[in-house]
Formats: structure tokens, sequence, C-alpha cells
């Protein structure tokens, strides 16, 4: 049995429908259920097993940081999920006076409503929305917009809405250059994706668990480069996030409750755990370390990136054939593939009664193969998107 053939043995939806719908949400793998099955189990038999979960939270760290080649687990910050992951690390970051942020409109709008809330408590002055051209933000754009009262530019790794990867590295050039930080959703990239965070010259990076992970809901992570790290002062705190920890004494071979926990003192933890406010929702992190565990044992994502261009080059070479416009750049593109139909959510149902399952969005289809998709299910797309077009003409 080849690599893929063992992968898609631990999806168990491939056996009943073709999913392509990562971009949404990805399939819940065996490993993540019976993950999540056998802690529960534990917890109800023999009550909750707090320092197991503890040890997890710390390899899940580990795993996640080798996914996005991070210097150390201790530059990661394990939190419910992206949205929470941002405004923890939003605020912990102090802005001077008159500050602009830049974000991109092919970001998922999430990140772009807590700057807008940032801007209506008057701790920053402007949030610069880039334009669009086709699908992508132009360089000349960036460049434009980030000046030297920019403090932050936030640009999705790859756009959600039209599977656009931008060009990270170049943009946090022009983002250093003026003293801005680089803050980038990796939402749709992390799992599917090589990604080198020093490389690129990322500053921080925020994911969650559910789409191309396969992970339940309910974790996400946080990447925080030391330099960054060491400018962060913490506005919230909980009794995760300070230095003398329950991970802290865990790692010391303590025992968790001997001393009691200081609450005269403030101390933020030395690493990215100062993000952590309160405990995580550790049933969700069990399913996603075993997902990820099992993505890194096919060699993710170096493997899945080239894959999943094939699918999306086959896919692409026939939907002109079949009339239909694509909207994705196809220079620089990742897991996605969209394309326009005017009436896509009477399309998706078409083809979810056929077994076929992607994501209708406003104005277009949004196609999303993942490392254990094949060339047989595209065909399978192409063939029922032909069959449907046919009827209609």
């Amino acid at each position: 049995m080849g690599w893929l053939e063992e992968l898609r043995d631990r999806i168990e939806i491939t056996r009943r429908k073709t999913y392509l719908d990562n971009a949404g949400a990805g399939p819940l793998t065996k490993d993540a259920a019976e993950a999540i099955t056998n802690f529960i189990n534990l917890w109800q038999e023999e009550g909750e097993p707090w320092e197991l979960a503890l040890d997890h939270i710390v390899e899940a760290k580990r795993v996640f940081a080798q996914l996005i080649n991070a210097p150390s687990w201790r530059n990661i910050a394990a939190v419910p999920s992206a949205t929470y992951g941002l405004n923890a690390l939003l605020s912990a970051m102090e802005f001077k006076a008159g500050s602009n942020v830049v974000v991109s409109p092919l970001n998922f709008p999430t990140g772009i409503f807590s700057f807008h809330a940032l801007k209506s408590r008057g701790l920053i002055r402007e949030v610069r929305v880039a334009r669009s051209i086709n699908g992508y933000v132009p360089l000349e754009e960036y460049e434009r917009l980030i000046d030297d009262n920019t403090a932050v530019v936030f640009v999705d790794y790859v756009s959600w809405i039209t599977g656009y990867r931008e060009r990270i590295r170049e943009i946090a050039e022009i983002a250093h250059a003026r003293g801005a930080v680089l803050i980038s959703d990796a939402f749709h990239a992390v799992g599917v994706l090589p990604i080198d965070v020093v490389k690129d010259g990322i500053d921080a990076l925020i994911t969650g668990s559910y789409k191309w992970l396969l992970g339940p809901h309910g974790a996400g992570f946080v990447y925080v480069n030391d330099e960054l790290m060491d400018k962060l002062k913490p506005s919230l705190l909980g009794w995760m996030g300070i230095d003398d920890n329950q991970v802290s004494r865990r790692l010391r071979n303590e025992k968790l409750f001997e001393r009691p926990i200081d609450i005269g003192t403030y101390v933020p933890a030395k690493d990215a755990a100062r993000l952590e406010w309160g405990t995580w929702p550790i049933i969700a992190f069990e399913g996603t370390l075993a997902s990820m565990k099992l993505l890194l044992r096919y060699e993710v994502p170096h493997r899945f990136e080239e894959h999943t261009k094939r699918l999306v080059e086959r896919l692409a070479n026939s939907l002109g054939d079949l009339g239909l416009r694509i909207t994705t750049p196809l220079d620089s593109h990742a897991a996605i593939l969209t394309f326009e139909y005017s009436e896509p959510y009477d399309l998706a149902e078409f083809l979810s009664r056929n077994g076929i399952v992607v994501s209708p969005r406003p104005g277009i289809i949004r196609v999303s193969p993942h490392g254990y998709n094949t060339i047989e299910d595209i065909e399978k797309l192409i063939d029922a998107l032909r069959i449907y077009i046919k009827s209609r003409t």
C-alpha cells in the first residue's frame, strides 16, 4: 500500500464522499477521533488526566513548531482559535500614537475586525485596506500604503477567497524596512504548504486546527519570534500566562499544587505562553496533536504541496473547456481553486447530491483539495460539472 492509500485509510470520509472543501473544514481523521475517545475514556474511568494533558500541550507545540520550522516550541502559544490568538497577541502589543495598520482585502475578515476595534478605542489611527487586482494585491500596493507610521502589516499566507499565495517574504521585507511588524494568518496554508517562518521573515503567525491540520474545532496556535516576544506586555493575563504556570512546574518535575500560586506578583511567562490566558480546551488539542502527527508521518507539507498542485492544475485545465472562468491567480496559488458561477449554491447542492463536497461563496465555487485527495476525485468533479452544465443549456 502506497502513502496515499495509507493516508486515505485514516480518513473515513474518503470511503463515502469526494471531499474537496478542506478550506472550509477538513475531515476528522481516525487518529484524532481515537485520541479524543481514549482521552475521554481515561477521564471517565480514572478522573481528569491533567498531567498527561500538560505533556500533550507541550508536545503539540513541538509538533506545530516542526510544521512551520520555528526555532523552538517556546515560540508557540496554544490557544482555542486563530481569532483568540490574534487578539491575545494584539492586546499585548504597544502602539505608538498615530499608528496605522495595513491589511489585505483578501484576508479572512475576522482579523480585520480586530484592527477596526483597536481604531474605535483610539489605539491606532487608521486601518488601511489594500486594493486587489484580479484576485491578488500587487507588491506596489503594499509599498504605497506602508510608511513610517505603520505598526502592523496583516496578510493571510493564502487567501481564503481566491486561493492566492501571498509573496510573504517580499511583503515582510517592505514592512520591516519601515519598522512595521508582519503578522500572517496561515489557516489556509499550515498542513498543506511548506512554511519557514524564519526565512519568510514572519514576526507572528496564527492558525487554527480544523482545516488543513485535520483536527477538531477548538485548538489553535500562535508563533511569535524572539524580537517581538521581548516587546509584548500583556494587558490581560491568566494563570497559564504567568511565568510560574502549570507547564513550567511540570517541566521542573514539581508537584503541581504543592506551592500556592503567588497572586501578589505579576510576572508574565518568558515564552509565548504569555498569550495563553486560561485553561486550554484540552480535548481539542488531543485530537489536533494526533492529526498533526499523522500529517508529519507522510512528510507533509513538502509532499502535499506538489501533490495538490497537480490536482489544482488538472482541474484548472478542464474548467476553461467547460466555459467556467477561473478567479484564482494561477501564477501563485496554493491548494485552493475558485471559479465564477452565477448560482453557486445551486451548483454546490447538485454536486453534494452526487457525493462531491465543495464550497459555494458569493458568485464563485471554491474547490480545495488536500494531500489525501486523488486525481480520481478531481475527475469525478469534472465529470459532474460537465453533466450539470450540459443540463442547464
